[in-house]
């Protein structure tokens, strides 16, 4: 006689291992203490389990990369979605997790050597959703900057807050996600590579990316190195003449202050 906690392993792992159960994929001690009733034996009562549970992480996965779905289409999505599933079955308590292997997944599949994009437009949606269950942290505003004298401005240093990612692509993403919205996504431009820097925040419960020039790029390498301002003006100027660096900081500052993607829990 299986233990209750035997049972529950057992029952868990029968209809996890093989996405969508089907007949002979459960484990016989399970098979031997379910009941059937009617017409159902005992696989096809525990089938009906498998077949729910396999319906509901496709709609998680569904949730958490939408804009993939969008240009896989419904049925394709399915399929994939079940293949990943028999790789990398669900075995974390929460359902929050399933998806961190999806986009390297989507490296490997074999129907994506049309979509080479996929990937990276997954790695961005999962950055979202990632950056969506980070820590609050309180954003530094420009009156926080008020309290410092002109002398002391080179030495500052900024801290990026936790709902704060950086992606980097081969792939215009940003406009790929934004077409991937469209009711009948186009794949214009899609297949034109292009190297994409993206910065991905939340601010109060909306997740927001940008795409970043070379020159953001640099100075936020600077700012995540702990560099002071003046070290990342320094930074700037092998992209920008040493008299415009200050300026072009000073811009950038102003921008990540109103987009509220530093930190005034250090300054």
């Amino acid at each position: 006689m299986l233990s209750l906690r035997e049972l529950q392993t057992s029952f868990f792992h029968s209809i996890a291992s093989v996405p969508g159960g089907g007949s002979g994929n459960f484990a016989p001690k399970l098979v031997q203490v379910v009941e059937g009733r009617g017409q159902l034996g005992p696989e096809e009562r525990i089938n009906i389990y498998a077949q729910m549970y396999c319906a509901r992480l496709v709609e998680v996965l569904r949730e958490d990369f939408p804009r993939v779905a969008a240009v896989l289409g419904c049925e394709r999505f399915e399929r994939v979605v079940r293949t990943y599933l028999a790789r990398h079955p669900s075995t974390h308590p929460s359902l929050r997790y399933l998806g961190r292997h999806f986009a390297a997944f989507l490296e490997t599949w074999s129907e994506v050597v049309s979509l080479p994009f996929l990937s990276d437009l997954a790695r961005l949606e999962w950055a979202r959703e990632e950056v969506f269950d980070a820590l609050d942290a309180e954003s530094l505003r420009i009156e926080h900057l008020h309290a410092f004298s002109p002398d002391e401005w080179p030495g500052l240093r900024f801290q990026l807050i936790p709902a704060f990612q950086l992606l980097q692509s081969e792939w215009p993403v940003p406009e790929i996600w934004a077409a991937a919205a469209e009711e009948t996504p186009t794949e214009r431009g899609w297949e034109r590579r292009e190297k994409t820097a993206v910065r991905i925040w939340r601010e109060g419960f909306a997740v927001y990316h940008s795409r970043m020039d070379a020159t953001e790029q640099a100075a936020l390498a600077a700012v995540r190195a702990g560099e002071p301002f003046a070290g990342i003006c320094a930074a700037l100027e092998s992209l920008v003449p040493t008299e415009e660096a200050a300026p072009v900081m000073g811009s950038l500052l102003l921008r990540w202050l109103e987009d509220g993607i530093l930190s005034a829990d250090k300054t």
